[in-house]
């Protein structure tokens, strides 16, 4: 039975291709970060992967061969032990975190050193965003006709601050779909990105989702403890 996506058309196709890319080792610990039905990680379990985890407030009630748990990722307390993970994966789940900054502590904590997590999230870089906020004063895909439950909108520069705060550095970022399109975006505002983009206007990255692909550094996060007072202290 082919298992519901929630996301946009073609993005846990193109996140798949960054997986079997980053992680070969079929025995390497994969966690879904807000795993929804499981349909990406059951994607994972055809390509050979053994050891896959996922967390969700309301994870499915049974997907054989992956270890599920039910998690409220703004709390974000989870059973797993340090070190434990290899990859991480959080597709389209930012957005709707209200702390992200406690998310990030416990994805520090649960990757072992070297490990990587790769994050999907509305973007509000793109061309059809920025007009929208210039013609509407509200910011796409976080407005009255977006999904309600959005509302954390990541802007590139502050939030590679946040990260870094929390032990992570941004090793590439790019947009999708990789050919700039905005499939999520009404037709009259495609057709004005259009115009903007004949007269030479660029957006960077286009396309609907933002992707970063992150690395977790050895030290020990800014945003914890006397770190973080050292490091609030130094700037004021």
């Amino acid at each position: 039975m082919s298992l519901a996506e929630r996301a946009n058309s073609g993005l846990h196709a193109h996140v798949l291709e960054h997986i079997l890319a980053l992680e070969p080792r079929r025995d390497a610990t994969i966690l879904d970060v807000g795993c929804g039905t499981g349909a990406l990680l059951s994607r994972l379990r055809e390509h050979g992967y053994r050891r896959l985890i996922g967390l969700d407030i309301a994870p499915p009630a049974d997907l054989a061969g992956i270890a599920l748990h039910p998690v409220d990722l703004d709390a974000c307390e989870t059973p797993l032990e340090d070190g434990s993970v290899d990859l991480a994966i959080a597709i389209e789940i930012v957005e709707h975190i209200e702390n992200v900054g406690r998310l990030l502590d416990e994805l520090f904590r649960l990757l072992a050193p070297g490990g990587r997590l790769l994050v999907t999230t509305p973007n509000v870089h793109s061309l059809e965003a920025r007009l929208r906020f210039l013609l509407t004063g509200e910011l796409k895909q976080f407005d009255r006709i977006g999904d309600p439950t959005h509302v954390y909108p990541v802007f590139q520069f502050p939030f590679r601050r946040v990260l870094d705060r929390h032990g992570f550095r941004v090793d590439s970022a790019w947009g999708f779909p990789v050919d700039g399109s905005s499939a999520t975006s009404r037709l009259t505002l495609r057709a004005l990105a259009g115009l903007a983009r004949a007269v030479g206007l660029r957006a960077a990255p286009a396309g609907d989702q933002l992707c970063f692909l992150l690395e977790r550094n050895t030290a020990a996060p800014a945003a914890s403890g006397d770190g973080k007072r050292a490091h609030v202290v130094a700037h004021y």
